[in-house]
């Protein structure tokens, strides 16, 4: 006789029974869980800095080149703001870490560190009641 299939968690793609968790594209059998963990993901913000050097470089060598240089000082001030703005709009990714008998994956990713605590906290309570 089987257990009636108990869900601990649905919302769009993501389902967590106490028998299977459906992650995304991902189907993983609640048998063969051992472990499930939150992680981060840090952003990466090395191109905006980038970007940001550039158009201080850009600025600065036109400041220097003499009074008929404004057109190029503004572009490198533009192209400073563009930096700024793309390393301060990258965020912190947070995962779900599903551990197994073959090892630890990655199995979901998303920056909503809410939504990727409460499936951890369902794939959690489904090991538990499996017993």
């Amino acid at each position: 006789m089987s257990t009636p299939e108990t869900t601990y968690y649905q919302e769009g793609g993501i389902t967590v029974t106490n028998a299977r968790a459906v992650l995304g594209a991902k189907t993983y059998a609640m048998a063969n869980i051992t472990s499930v963990s939150m992680g981060e993901k840090p952003a990466n913000r090395a191109p905006g800095i980038v970007v940001a050097l550039i158009g201080l470089a850009i600025a600065g060598c036109s400041a220097t080149a003499g009074s008929d240089a404004t057109g190029g000082i503004v572009f490198g001030i533009i192209v400073l703001g563009v930096g700024i703005a793309i390393a301060a709009a990258v965020k912190t990714q947070y995962v779900v870490k599903i551990g197994s008998a073959s090892g630890e994956s990655n199995a979901l990713v998303a920056k909503d560190k809410e939504y990727i605590q409460k499936i951890v906290n369902a794939v959690n309570e489904a090991i538990i009641k499996r017993g």
